[in-house]
């Protein structure tokens, strides 16, 4: 055989080793590939459960807050309504005080006024 008849078959090996390669090549890179899609849906998992943990727990802090706060305006409520009574108290307190001293002179009107009260 000579030069000429060889030089096809030679060029066609190194066609077919070349092809081979390359095929090795696309191979790894197909499987690399398919390796970074499985870690990038495996984070994107881990990041969605995170973000819904997260969500969670501001749910949970926002709901404290608000029962925190509603407590703290039931209780502002409540001292001011105690502040705003109060007066009246003080008012009928004295208005005891003064008759007090002329119920116990009088005992029949004291009796009248404990019969009324038990009615």
């Amino acid at each position: 055989m000579d030069f000429k008849t060889l030089l096809p078959i030679l060029i066609s090996a190194v066609a077919v080793i070349v092809a081979v390669w390359q095929a090795l090549i696309a191979k790894l890179q197909l499987d690399q590939a398919k390796s970074t899609k499985t870690e990038t849906e495996k984070l994107l998992q881990e990041v969605k459960e995170k973000v819904s943990k997260i969500e969670s727990i501001t749910d949970e802090t926002r709901k404290d807050v608000r029962e925190q706060i509603s407590k703290l305006v039931d209780k502002q409520d409540e001292n001011f309504k105690t502040l705003l009574t109060a007066p009246q108290q003080n008012s009928q307190n004295e208005m005891i005080a003064q008759l007090l001293p002329q119920l116990l002179a009088n005992g029949e009107t004291l009796k009248m006024l404990m019969d009324y009260s038990k009615k």
